[in-house]
């Protein structure tokens, strides 16, 4: 999770060199409501899909060089299914994100982090150690004029051992992840 925020610290100054970079008050509110489905990167115990409907809270930060290029954040939420075997689990997820593009149109780097919450930890060979797991993901999305945004993630959840004791499985889930979404 540091590296990704020290990524994004990175960009932002990157973007900053031989500009000026402003802060703004972003457009708030809800901005962006879409589906994704997400498949798991190589094979483990058990073969994970997971499918939800996602919406996208503008918050009121955001930072830009002269030229238009910058970070502006957001909170995310989501509810959905996580399919592990033929078991299938209710997830649903919240936390602050960060979208580096130029003014909100185009190519964008996408950066975040979230509060997982899973109906049930365990599935035929899996055990995720808990029902509350942290979430993080790294992406790129293209925002066409029509207001059609498409995406690509690559997302890891995880127990972290923040709440269980000494143990308690660990065992991670990473997908590959791509959506379309509508903003308005």
């Amino acid at each position: 999770m540091i590296r990704i925020f020290a990524i994004v610290m990175g960009l932002i100054s990157l973007l900053s060199i031989n500009h000026a970079v402003v802060a703004a008050a972003a457009q708030k509110g809800w901005n962006e409501a879409g589906v994704r489905v997400g498949f798991q990167e190589g094979s483990r115990n058990e073969y994970f899909r997971q499918y939800d409907a996602f919406a996208v809270y503008g918050l009121p930060w955001e930072w830009r060089n002269d030229s238009g290029w910058g970070a502006a954040t957001n909170l995310e939420i989501s509810a959905g299914a996580l399919q592990g075997g033929e078991e299938i689990a209710f997830m649903a997820a919240v936390g602050p994100g960060v979208s580096i593009n130029k003014h909100g149109k185009g190519l964008a780097l996408d950066l975040g982090i979230s509060i997982d919450i899973i109906d049930r930890c365990r599935f035929v060979r899996q055990n995720f150690g808990g029902n509350v797991l942290f979430g993080a993901y790294m992406g790129l999305s293209y925002l066409f004029e029509n207001g059609i945004k498409i995406g690509y993630r690559v997302v890891h959840i995880s127990n972290g051992k923040i709440f269980y004791p000494n143990g308690t499985p660990n065992p991670g889930l990473d997908t590959h992840v791509v959506g379309v979404a509508w903003n308005f």
